[in-house]
């Protein structure tokens, strides 16, 4: 059984039984999904008890603050060296901050051959945000030679923006994982020519009903996650995608989907990319290709 699949019926369980959830160790992953599902589901303080060790991570990330909105007391010393606070994702400026965040950490572990790692991190932040438009979070861990870091939102969920796209073939919960990480696919390719654009840090529609909208491009648009993919099969990393039901795990040997009994409104990205090996150069000509453009816009 997957770790995602683990956590989530445990999340489970303390919403459907008023149960309590002994946290004696915890992984990115694990505090981005904890934070959105207890602010989502108002699941009081008292049924989360970490340990000692636990306990101090979660002070260190913010996860206390931004959750149950207690004091902060964490200073920070190491943010951007060996960590990204849990960062809400409720604007475009808290994407820009997680991005640039988890930016610094890769640049100073894995030096010029992180700024095409930089850019697939930024788009991915933006587009769970962007698509989902809902509580969402970041977070990212150092870990001896690895990165682990996890995007979480409860938003539609790749399902159903994919459905109101009207892409076809979108059966389930795996259809949907799996149409999103294919080379070129993307939903935004299907919007209206003429809608009515929304500026990117609205919440509402300004335009009468019946007017077709769309948003305006993001920081990051066009990648997708099947550099994403890529990159965890070149660092021989590990890759879960949770959305609805449906759970797809990958990394460079394997990869297998799986449909849960619990439900995850929105989307769970986790990944582990290895430092070492992004060091040792990870790009290929796509990867080329991106930082030319980038060199070109910023010059």
């Amino acid at each position: 059984m997957f770790d995602l699949e683990l956590r989530l019926n445990s999340l489970y369980e303390a919403l459907n039984n008023h149960a309590v959830i002994r946290l004696s160790f915890v992984n990115p992953c694990d505090t981005a999904m904890l934070a959105a599902f207890i602010r989502k589901n108002r699941i009081p303080k008292e049924l989360i008890v970490p340990n000692d060790s636990v306990s101090s991570y979660l002070n260190t990330i913010d996860f206390f603050s931004l959750v149950w909105d207690e004091p902060r007391t964490n200073k920070q010393r190491t943010v951007g060296r060996s960590y990204c606070p849990l960062i809400e994702l409720s604007s475009p400026e808290h994407t820009d901050s997680a991005t640039t965040i988890i930016g610094n950490i890769l640049e100073r572990k894995c030096g010029e051959n992180a700024y095409s790692v930089i850019d697939v991190v930024g788009e991915l932040i933006d587009n769970v945000w962007s698509h989902g438009k809902a509580l969402g979070y970041a977070v990212a861990q150092v870990s001896g030679d690895e990165i682990k870091f996890a995007v979480v939102d409860i938003g539609r969920g790749f399902k159903n923006v994919l459905q109101e796209a009207n892409i076809s073939g979108i059966n389930s919960d795996i259809d949907a994982i799996n149409w999103s990480i294919q080379k070129g696919h993307t939903s935004k390719g299907q919007e209206d020519e003429w809608a009515q654009s929304i500026p990117f840090d609205s919440y509402e529609n300004p335009f009468p009903s019946g007017v077709p909208i769309k948003e305006e491009e993001n920081h990051h648009e066009g990648l997708g996650l099947y550099k994403l993919v890529d990159l965890v099969q070149k660092t021989k990393g590990n890759l879960s995608i949770l959305s609805g039901q449906g759970l797809k795990f990958m990394n460079a040997e394997r990869e297998f989907d799986s449909k849960l009994k619990n439900y995850w409104q929105g989307v769970v990205i986790y990944c582990t990319l290895n430092i070492r090996n992004i060091k040792n150069d990870v790009q290929d000509s796509d990867a080329s290709d991106i930082d030319a453009i980038l060199k070109e816009i910023l010059g």
